[in-house]
């Protein structure tokens, strides 16, 4: 093995430990204060000039943000969990403003380069089971409701690592590197606030990347993911009047039937010619009672497209639905956006870098290389991907191979973690490729 290799197996221990300790303490969407919390007490102790809240997330461009009263609660379980020098860090957090980035110099010059990994959990329950190895081996996920069934905890423990790495040897480099350590990814809420706060100014390569998905078994690798669906995350409130069902009927204005006709009005919208579409309402609730005319109706939706104008055509048609089906049932509608992000493709320039690591790592198997592939799902990294695209910068994204216990977002969701070692060593690749010293 070379030194590269040599560099990343050095840390596989750590990269377990890290792993399963943000396993145990999971937290969703901007409600990551723990997790941050951990995470900027050890990017500083590297040496790695740390951002937090308002520098790096836009406010008011977040979306899907959730309650008050459910911040506070996740405020108030990060502080029994996390000791003085790192609680310090949950001042500059206030409302949900998680997430951070870490920036080093090597005060030489070079291109400038960024890497960014995702550090939220799903909403799912982690199973019991004894099989179930976080259950067997003790790093289970502390809290009911939710677990990182997704792969992000084995994410931040690549990134630290990655970043240790290029710390400890950083007269190996030229340029500039930066971390993004993005919250609220589930649910594409994250990229549109942190890039609206500037966090990829100056970035000329974004590298980022996921365990699983396509890349199904040990050993393999995606280099260039192509077709990151572009998506719309939409809520519809709808506001009737109640009446009696059977008393003043014509009295009433049925919050129930139009929730009703604008879901299956949006399931019948044409597809479009020219790529993917897809629609989904996922959640119809309506009424309160079984002889009073539904005063109130909710309808949690989704549209995707293959490209953002795709994904425009869909969401377009469904606030059409939502204007039309509110005047005939004579009912006021109210959308909130939950979330969003746009429609990418990796550049070729990074696909090769990817593709090259890959055949010089001894932990990727050469038969198990795949160049390009279509995701046809969405990611909030093409969100980032496409506003450094749209100002000539480069941006790619990698999926590495691990044998799954479970689909992602199952409550049986495990990976195997000679993944972790295979995937910084990829990273660690491209950065000797992109800002290595000459020597």
């Amino acid at each position: 093995m070379d030194k590269i290799a040599n560099l990343a197996l050095s840390l596989k221990e750590d990269m377990i430990k890290d792993r399963r300790y943000f396993h145990s303490h999971p937290e969703t969407g901007w409600f990551t204060f723990f997790t941050t919390a951990v995470l900027a007490k050890r990017l500083t102790e590297l040496g790695y000039e740390v951002k937090l809240g308002e520098e790096v997330v836009k406010s008011d461009a977040r979306l899907g943000v959730g309650s008050k009263e459910q911040c506070q609660k996740a405020i108030e379980r990060a502080k029994s969990l996390l000791n003085p020098d790192e609680a310090k860090y949950l001042e500059c957090m206030k409302d949900g403003l998680t997430g951070l980035t870490a920036f080093i110099d090597t005060k030489r010059p070079g291109k400038f380069s960024a890497f960014r990994f995702d550090i939220d959990s799903v909403d799912v329950t982690e199973s019991a089971e004894a099989a179930h190895r976080p259950c067997k081996e003790g790093f289970g996920s502390d809290i009911a409701g939710i677990t990182h069934a997704c792969g992000h905890d084995g994410h931040m423990a690549m990134g630290l690592a990655l970043a240790k790495l290029i710390a400890k040897n950083l007269d190996d480099f030229n340029g500039k590197f930066k971390f993004i350590f993005q919250t609220a990814e589930e649910g594409t809420r994250g990229a549109v606030a942190m890039e609206a706060a500037g966090v990829l100014d100056g970035v000329e390569y974004l590298l980022g990347g996921h365990i699983g998905f396509q890349a199904e078994t040990n050993g393999g690798i995606v280099c260039g993911t192509n077709k990151l669906l572009a998506t719309s995350k939409f809520d519809v409130h709808i506001t009737g009047r109640s009446a009696h069902a059977a008393g003043a009927p014509e009295e009433g204005a049925n919050a129930l039937l139009a929730a009703a006709q604008m879901a299956l009005n949006m399931h019948g919208i044409t597809r479009h010619a020219k790529g993917v579409t897809r629609i989904n309402v996922g959640v119809l609730r309506a009424g309160e009672g079984r002889n009073v005319i539904a005063p109130n109706g909710y309808l949690a939706c989704e549209t995707r497209g293959e490209d953002t104008n795709l994904n425009e055509f869909m969401y377009k048609k469904c606030m059409d639905i939502v204007k039309g089906v509110s005047e005939i049932y004579d009912v006021d509608s109210k959308v909130v956006m939950t979330g969003g992000t746009s429609g990418a493709n990796s550049d070729k320039e990074v696909t090769e870098i990817f593709y090259e690591a890959a055949k010089a790592s001894p932990f990727i198997d050469d038969d198990k290389i795949v160049k390009e592939l279509d995701f046809g799902a969405c990611e909030d990294f093409a969100h980032f991907m496409r506003a450094l695209q749209d100002r000539g910068a480069k941006s790619g994204y990698m999926m590495i191979g691990t044998n799954l216990k479970a689909g992602h977002h199952n409550s049986k969701f495990d990976f195997d973690e000679e993944c972790l070692v295979a995937g910084v060593d990829i990273y660690l690749r491209a950065a000797y490729k992109l800002n290595g010293a000459k020597k």
